[in-house]
């Protein structure tokens, strides 16, 4: 039987090492600004004989779950919240923690790159842009870089960190293209615990109708809406348009949604874990169901084990 194994760093004033935790749980999702760590750690812990718990606020997390002994990277960010109960629970947030302590650089634009405008920001940070790129005329008003990439959201772009390569890349857009072959297949009978949520769509069964919102450079706003008149609504936001390059984008992405396909999620164990983004197959009873991008991925580990809970995304190859 496989042994669970943790290793938790947290550095502030002192670097402290834990070795045992008994519970944590990780939020990976990219249609959130934050990923979260919550660390429930054991009653009898000690810290060198000091009184308090001396961890606080902004102090660096690292947190590595695997099993016997083998480890993976499986968070990085800084403490939000210490609770007072015991047992303790410390609450941690991913690099976006930092960017809601950033001020931002006002600025106005007559027309501007969303690259360019988080480049602008004094970002230090590989950046990766996806998809739509012209933002048109824009001014910046937050008074953070994150309330800026939360304006930004609340429009239909999504920013959100991955870790690669051992430091956080901050990814930004509206539709994100990766690599279609999968990091890892998921199986029923091997490696899937749990498939209850997943749901088999036919794209001749699927209702959709898509609105899709132009801003232009004098800020006026062009509308279309195509699909069907009884679907599920679905709004997508863009800048400067024209209605038929609006119409096009619009009617690909009901082409893009219409599709045979899984949705829904998943439960696997712990083995290699998955980040948002990643590619991975998916074979139910033998037979192969195609390749998906991770929409979100809830790490937990503790006395129910070591465990993922994977929602898939969109669908991206056969």
């Amino acid at each position: 039987m496989y042994r669970l194994t943790a290793k938790i760093e947290i550095a502030g004033a002192k670097i402290w090492w834990l070795d045992k935790v008994s519970e944590v749980e990780i939020s990976r999702e990219t249609n959130r600004l934050t990923d979260e760590c919550r660390l429930t750690l054991p009653k009898k812990i000690k810290w060198n004989g000091a009184v308090e718990i001396p961890v606080q606020r902004g102090d660096i997390v690292k947190v590595w779950l695997g099993y016997d002994g083998n480890l993976q990277l499986a968070f990085v960010g800084y403490v939000r919240d210490v609770g007072y109960k015991t047992p303790v629970v410390i609450t941690c947030e991913d690099e976006m923690f930092k960017l809601k302590q950033m001020p931002t650089q006002k600025k106005t634009y007559k027309s501007v790159t969303l690259e360019t405008l988080l480049k602008e920001q004094g970002l230090a940070y590989p950046i990766k842009v996806m998809g739509e790129q012209a933002l048109g005329q824009y001014r910046v008003t937050a008074d953070t870089v994150a309330s800026l990439l939360g304006h930004l959201q609340e429009n239909g772009i999504r920013s959100f960190f991955r870790y690669e390569n051992n430091e956080p890349v901050l990814y930004c857009g509206v539709l994100f293209e990766r690599e279609s072959r999968p990091s890892q297949v998921f199986a029923t009978g091997v490696n899937i615990i749990d498939d209850r949520n997943l749901e088999q769509k036919r794209a001749e069964n699927i209702r959709l109708r898509v609105k899709a919102i132009s801003l232009m450079p004098d800020n006026k706003k062009i509308k279309v809406e195509v699909g069907d008149a009884d679907g599920e609504h679905r709004t997508l936001h863009t800048y400067n348009k024209t209605e038929s390059e609006l119409r096009a984008w619009a009617e690909q992405e009901i082409k893009r949604l219409k599709r045979d396909g899984l949705t829904g999620s998943f439960t696997t164990f712990g083995y290699k874990l998955v980040d948002k983004l990643d590619a991975i197959g998916i074979k139910i009873d033998g037979e192969k169901k195609g390749v998906y991008l991770v929409d979100k991925n809830i790490i937990k580990y503790g006395t129910g084990g070591f465990r993922q809970e994977i929602t898939l995304g969109q669908r991206i190859a056969e």
